[in-house]
């Protein structure tokens, strides 16, 4: 115990030198320009998520068209150089709300962290100065849960997951439907004081851009920009049209950037190369003032709650990294080596993939890369960082360097901050000296490794395609050579899963686990698995572990849990505080439609499977996987046959991985006297679906409709292509 509290004291005092330090180091004198002060002026705040500088054309891009976003920058100041301090969604939005850099808010990565209490935020110092707090975002690594949202009156971060264990890129809404909610907020909140933040996945991948931007752009990141200028353009529309435009401070930005291959990486995370961290920053002050200037010095996004406390005329907490972008306004583009040098990090590759994190500092004519091969390129000579300059040892990287070991930047574990999170796992075996340890020197370069994630994603690709063997195959090939990769062994897991290798799926999911305690996603991914195979007080109780550090509802999972047992009363009652967590949740209502299936109340189940169709915004939502299944199940049991049959078809085609659609599809066939529709429903089951449990329904289905021959002769193919594999009970999942 006295072990335990000098540990504890020892940190916080390291925590405090660390704030000072990186307050000292990077919080320049602030320049408070009086007449940009507009005190109760609205502030909008605009974030598009993974959005390059480099791909608008107010930055010299030709390859798209913005006319909303380029409006806006004629009447803003546009900022030349601005930069993520991590090309990470959460960590960087967290930085963008406190006006601190990742060290010091502890929020490092998409998973595992939340905002602890201490830090003030945007919102919360708004809110305190009489400024009523809306948001609405489009991800769900931006939940309330992570306390994001601190500050916010009003924060609309209803967006679920469509299936279970869904990929986090996956789970989001469109941007036009979250800012209809959020324009539905401003119009009640427009005649007082108000800060609205508006946060639009697109172009975060997939891309996926709607017509016309599919057609209209041969690269579909730049289709999905083009969707995301539309959306700008309507909130911007709806601010002009409430008389609010000319009077507000209004921000946009991007998080982050993306790779799109310039060195090896498609997307974001892993490297810390311009196009990963130069973001677009355009700042329209109120009334217009210095409308269509451009500022060219090195700035933050950290610097954007200072700047916002700046004009409203609110006070500055102590602590904070920024600067006051006013400040960047008045100096201009300062000679070169006087410019601030901004501070970037990313630790995913450390803690996803094995490798080295990375850190890096930037300023006006270099960028620094801290690594097990050091880099050093000079971004006004060589803006596509081709040429690195380290090998030579020029002054600038001895400064650079030097600078940087400077930092107090500690590497803080997932689910870290919380003792008794840190208890349970120890108590689980998920924690070691080894998995601890998050020191370690000798792990690779990312930018040596970068190849294999090439092959994840070939990987990740056959899994969604539901070539289940090929997918195993090729993360099997990936861990013997980076046995490190966390999310790969989650994704091995998956495969193994539904090829019904329960054992090595289950080794593979608590060596993730060793390998990042505390990540919520790994240890639902064993919550589910628990569910699955039957264990369900191990499901529970890694389930509870995660409770409300998992971006998903905590309740829906014990609501599964409850379901998967037979306890329709606690199913119910977990839906139900489901809901009142989230009102606007489909996925409690999905349940409690399974709930009344199972109760013999059809017409109660089709009523609340309608509310979890229910269109959230003029886009509508995502199919739900077995939504339509129930409504047909549900249909099929009250005699309406033909609208079954369709609901079966609708959930085939959302989801053909899903075998108990054509099971359901080949009984209704078979009541009707269609025998070979019922036939041919059940063969293409198991020959478009190559899983176990595939193979398990059709076999059930040939028992149910006496025709033991067939279902004996796919009891010795199911045998032969799946050793071992056994039949699992239906979850609802």
């Amino acid at each position: 115990m006295l072990a335990e509290s000098i540990g504890r004291s020892s940190g916080a005092r390291r925590g405090r030198l660390a704030a000072l330090a990186l307050a000292f180091l990077f919080a320049g004198s602030a320049c408070r320009n009086a007449s940009l002060v507009s005190r109760g002026a609205p502030v909008i705040l605009i974030s598009v998520d993974t959005l390059r500088a480099d791909h608008l054309p107010a930055y010299g891009y030709r390859g798209v068209e913005t006319p909303h976003i380029d409006a806006l920058r004629k009447d803003a100041v546009l900022f030349e150089n601005a930069y993520s301090h991590v090309p990470l969604t959460l960590p960087s939005h967290v930085s963008i709300f406190t006006g601190q850099l990742p060290p010091q808010n502890g929020v490092r990565d998409n998973l595992g962290y939340a905002l602890k209490k201490e830090p003030p935020t945007i919102a919360s110092a708004l809110k305190a100065g009489g400024y009523a707090t809306g948001g609405a975002v489009s991800s769900i690594v931006l939940s309330h849960a992570t306390g994001v949202s601190r500050g916010f009156d009003f924060w609309e971060d209803s967006v679920e997951p469509t299936k279970v264990n869904q990929s986090l890129s996956r789970v989001q809404r469109r941007g036009g439907e979250t800012e209809a909610v959020l324009a539905g907020w401003i119009e009640t909140h427009a005649k007082a004081p108000f800060f609205a933040f508006l946060h639009v996945f697109e172009p975060h991948s997939p891309y996926e851009p709607p017509e016309p931007y599919r057609s209209r752009y041969k690269l579909p990141y730049d289709g999905e920009i083009a969707a995301a200028d539309e959306i700008v353009g309507r909130l911007i529309a709806l601010l002009r049209q409430r008389g609010l435009y000319d009077g507000s401070l209004v921000i946009f930005l991007s998080d982050h950037g993306e790779g799109l291959n310039d060195h090896g990486e498609d997307e974001h995370g892993v490297l810390l190369y311009r196009e990963a961290i130069h973001v677009p920053l355009l700042v329209k002050f109120p009334g217009g003032r210095r409308a269509g200037e451009t500022v060219r010095a090195p700035v933050a996004l950290s610097d954007v709650f200072p700047t916002i406390l700046e004009v409203t005329g609110l006070p500055r907490p102590a602590g904070l990294a920024g600067e006051t972008l006013t400040a960047a306004l008045a100096s201009g583009s300062p000679a070169s080596g006087s410019a601030r040098r901004i501070y970037s990090e990313t630790i995913y590759p450390r803690l996803h993939l094995g490798w080295s994190d990375l850190a890096s500092l930037t300023d006006d004519r270099n960028q620094y890369i801290q690594s097990p091969r050091p880099e050093l390129y000079d971004i006004v000579a060589d803006p596509g960082e081709k040429h690195d300059l380290a090998p030579g040892l020029p002054p600038a990287f001895r400064s650079l360097s030097a600078a940087l070991l400077r930092i107090p930047r500690p590497l803080q574990a997932p689910g870290s901050s919380d003792p008794e999170q840190v208890r349970k796992l120890a108590a689980l075996g998920y924690i070691s000296a080894t998995s601890a340890d998050l020191e370690r020197k000798d792990l690779p370069a990312p930018r040596d490794r970068i190849g294999a994630v090439a092959l994840l994603k070939d990987g990740f690709g056959d899994l969604q395609a539901g070539r289940y063997a090929e997918a195993a195959q090729a993360f099997e090939a990936l861990l013997k050579t980076d046995p490190g990769m966390t999310d790969v062994w989650q994704l091995y897991a998956e495969s193994c899963l539904k090829l019904g290798r329960d054992a090595d799926a289950l080794a593979a999911l608590q060596t993730a686990a060793k390998l990042a305690p505390g990540n919520p996603q790994v240890l639902m991914a064993l919550s589910d698995f628990y569910l699955v195979t039957g264990n369900y007080a191990e499901a529970r109780r890694h389930a509870e572990l995660v409770g409300e550090s998992g971006p998903e509802n905590a309740h829906v999972n014990l609501a599964r849990i409850a379901l998967a047992q037979g306890d329709l009363e606690q199913a119910e009652r977990e839906s139900r505080a489901a809901l009142q967590v989230s009102a606007s949740g489909r996925i409690p209502h999905l349940i409690l439609g399974r709930v009344a299936r199972d109760r013999r109340d059809y017409a109660g189940a089709l009523a609340e499977l309608a509310l979890a169709a229910r269109p959230r915004g003029t886009e509508g939502p995502p199919p739900l996987q077995n939504l339509s299944f129930l409504r047909g199940d549900s249909l099929a049991r009250l005699g309406r046959d033909a609208e079954a049959e369709q609901a079966f078809l609708e959930e085939i085609r959302d989801f053909p991985g899903n075998p108990s659609p054509r099971a359901a599809l080949a009984m209704l066939y078979a009541s009707q006297g269609r025998e070979a529709d019922a036939r041919r429903s059940l063969s293409d089951l198991v020959a478009q679906v190559r899983t176990p449990e595939a193979f398990f329904a059709a076999i059930r289905t040939y028992e149910v409709l006496g025709d033991p021959h067939a279902a004996s002769e796919l009891k010795a193919r199911a045998a032969h292509a799946f050793p071992g594999a056994r039949e699992r009970k239906e979850t609802g999942g």
